[in-house]
């Protein structure tokens, strides 16, 4: 019989092996940090567990396939030419390695490179970003992905539906988007597509791109079939996971061959203001292009104008306002107060924080009247958002967030006890 001492550190090593790491900020698909994930018990628990080894749940562990269902809203809007950070956790970082952020327009069939991190990711909690000034306005994926430097030869990516704000007029559109496809394609290896990584030392990147974070010290290049992660406009791209194998027969013709690359969607019109869930206001790079969504401040500012002369009804990509006709509530255009506040911060109206004051601790939720809510992220209190059609939530400060239909109450618990 196994001693008391043998089955506790079992346990021990069984709850590390499955603790690896993920993004949480901005929230991705299924994870428990996103309300709409959550509220439509639609949550992975093993989030951070890597890709499959064969590659055949990339790209985003398959959940792309919750664009246009009510738990794949966007979760943050972020502008044109801003700076932000992301937020990682988890309990093994397997001795750092390497990452990249990444954007795709077209529902993840490419993903372009806005960041590189070469050595000691993600050691930390947060690193900095910024969304190009040449990429374009609209709906999109931001990826997160990762090659450890230690264990296993794996490959962990996590993706967020996001909205991307600001623009220009079409002839600089034009421009900038020459520049943006100069960007290279996503590194993929370590998931059966003949590209791998050695371990023991950060991958260094074959075309990081040219925003560049992290040491590099002592990383070596991958090896394998891996491509030089080519633009993203034309040429090489970066090696493309396996697919299923199809099934045999014996006049079976060819497959065509697949495109090396895609060309990015022209953006969208952008409808609605600015902001998303949990969207840390950054007070020292806030633009003239940049306004979170929530409640009014005291002082509003002219709603953003739009390019249709008959908007459609609002799609909300916050939680919305609950009414008795379930009409989901307009979102506001005010601009983040600049009041101060010191553990909780100080509201502009019963029961809301001042938008970009102080808050602790991270990841502290604020119901308002039930029917909006703010959250502590990034020591600083986001916009107010509202409530999904249907959905309450408990007023008051707490660690995690009760919310449902009528009694049904939910709660999202804050994810930094992931």
């Amino acid at each position: 019989m196994p001693s008391f001492f043998t089955t506790g550190l079992l346990a021990a090593l069984a709850g590390t092996a499955a603790a690896h790491m993920s993004m949480d900020f901005p929230a991705p698909f299924r994870a428990k940090s996103n309300p709409f994930a959550a509220a439509a018990g639609n949550i992975d628990y093993s989030l951070t567990s890597p890709l499959n080894a064969d590659g055949s749940n990339y790209p985003c562990k398959g959940y792309i396939s919750d664009l246009d269902t009510p738990s794949g809203q966007p979760t943050a809007s972020f502008a044109l030419g801003q700076t932000y950070n992301i937020s990682i956790s988890g309990g093994a970082a397997h001795g750092g390695g390497s990452c990249q952020i990444s954007l795709s327009y077209d529902r993840g069939k490419t993903f372009t490179v806005i960041e590189s991190i070469i050595g000691g990711c993600p050691l930390q909690k947060n690193y900095d970003f910024t969304i190009p000034s040449d990429a374009q306005a609209g709906e999109a994926l931001l990826s997160w992905s990762w090659h450890n430097q230690i264990g296993n030869r794996e490959m962990y990516q996590n993706c967020a539906a996001v909205t991307i704000t600001g623009g220009a007029a079409k002839r600089a559109m034009k421009e900038r988007a020459a520049a943006y496809q100069a960007r290279p394609q996503i590194f993929v290896a370590n998931i059966g597509n003949g590209c791998s990584v050695g371990e023991g030392a950060p991958v260094q990147y074959p075309n990081p791109g040219p925003d560049v974070a992290g040491t590099g010290a002592g990383a070596v290049p991958p090896t394998g079939n891996c491509g030089p992660s080519g633009p993203s406009g034309g040429g090489d791209s970066a090696p493309a996971p396996p697919q299923a194998p199809a099934p045999t027969t014996a006049a079976a013709p060819p497959a065509a061959p697949a495109p090396t690359s895609a060309q990015a969607p022209a953006p969208p019109a952008a409808t609605t203001a600015p902001g998303g869930v949990f969207h840390t206001i950054p007070t020292d790079k806030v633009g003239p292009t940049q306004a979170p969504v929530g409640a009014p401040s005291a002082a509003p500012v002219a709603p953003v104008p739009t390019t249709e002369a008959a908007p459609p009804a609002p799609v909300p990509t916050t939680l919305a306002t609950a009414t008795k006709s379930s009409v989901a509530a307009p979102i506001g255009t005010g601009t983040p107060d600049s009041g101060s506040g010191s553990g909780s911060g100080s509201g502009d109206s019963a029961g809301a924080n001042a938008p970009g004051s102080a808050c602790s601790p991270e990841g502290e939720w604020n119901c308002i009247d039930g029917r909006s809510f703010q959250r502590c992220a990034s020591g600083t209190w986001s916009p107010v958002m509202q409530m999904a059609p249907g959905t309450k939530c408990t007023p008051g400060e707490s660690p995690s967030l009760a919310m449902g239909p009528g009694r049904r109450i939910m709660r999202v618990a804050r994810s930094r006890k992931w």
